[in-house]
């Protein structure tokens, strides 16, 4: 009982926080050039980040393709796309992955003879393939953008940056090499965790970089310039962003994403890069909420109309490592 009392006193708490950051990052704005820019979006750009994000959604399906491999299973890939799309929209927009996504998981695999356990197993898998994508593209970034954005006014230089680039991408490499090396299960806490052969583990980084790359090429085609010289800091700051919403649990990141990149993108026109934004957490994150919320209550009305002997209980066991 007090666990989530004080979960939800730190969400409303960092929302606060960021609402307050938020507002003073935007005193001065003119509301009236941020209309006009939302109204003067070009229908392409509008159609790329839509066709963008939703490539973005079919990405993160092998997230748990990958996953249910790993473990063995065997369900319909199309039950598998729907979980990790119910799954995505549902974390992307109120935070707290484990229970907001992770039931939303639960809730569809269960049907199909998955154990809470085997979820969770899912749910540790594919996190695991997203901070491999955001840390490979954060440390090969530090290498190539000269300056990163400041982080709560502290710019690092050019050897703490470079220095942070190759600690990451040591990390990762010894991470694979450790996957070549090691076959059995890690246990923790008594909990047996099967870990991917060094093969998967590439396939997890293309996988989560794919992702990233796509995400942030749908916030980039809303900008108004199109010099491809701009993406590099674009990429940057998406990934601090994203991963200081991920950190501070802020539901779909509210808040705290757009106070980031509205710092750390000062060459874009205030007005232009606000409405970019607007934009972006609708198509990214509000239209598929709609569409997701359809599915998921869509599938909940259909099992319950469905007789419970019909449901499959142990879906076939393939080996993927």
């Amino acid at each position: 009982m007090i666990r989530p009392l004080i979960v939800a006193a730190l969400t409303v708490a960092v929302l606060a926080v960021a609402g307050l950051a938020l507002r003073e990052i935007l005193a001065g704005i003119d509301w009236d050039e941020v209309r006009a820019v939302l109204h003067a979006m070009p229908a392409p750009a509008l159609a790329a980040a839509l066709a963008l994000s939703a490539a973005s959604y079919i990405v993160l399906t092998g997230y748990d393709v990958l996953s249910l491999r790993l473990l063995g299973r065997r369900v319909p890939y199309p039950i598998a796309a729907i979980a990790s799309f119910t799954s995505y929209i549902f974390s992307h927009n109120l935070g707290f992955a484990v229970l907001t996504g992770g039931s939303a998981r639960y809730r569809i695999y269960r049907r199909h003879g998955l154990s809470a356990a085997e979820v969770g197993q899912i749910m540790v898998t594919a996190g695991v393939t997203f901070w491999l994508g955001a840390l490979l593209l954060l440390g090969v970034m530090l290498l190539i953008v000269p300056t990163v954005p400041a982080v709560a006014g502290w710019v690092p230089s050019s050897a703490v940056q470079r220095l942070a680039a190759v600690l990451i991408l040591a990390l990762l490499g010894g991470y694979v090499l450790l996957l070549a090396r090691r076959g059995a299960p890690l246990r923790v806490f008594g909990w047996q965790l099967p870990l991917p052969g060094w093969r998967v583990a590439l396939l997890q980084l293309a996988l989560g970089v794919t992702d990233l790359l796509i995400a942030s090429g749908a916030l980039f085609v809303l900008l108004p310039t199109s010099g491809m010289e701009l993406y590099p800091s674009v990429l940057v700051s998406y990934l601090i962003a994203i991963i200081a919403s991920l950190v501070v649990h802020a539901p779909g990141g509210l808040g705290v994403f757009e106070a980031i990149m509205l710092v750390a993108l000062p060459q874009v026109d205030r007005a232009a890069l606000l409405a970019a934004l607007l934009i972006f957490r609708l198509v990214y994150y509000l239209i598929p909420l709609a569409i997701g919320l359809l599915l998921f209550l869509s599938l909940e009305a259909a099992a319950l109309r469905r007789p419970r002997a019909r449901r499959p209980e142990n879906p076939e066991r393939t080996d993927f490592t």
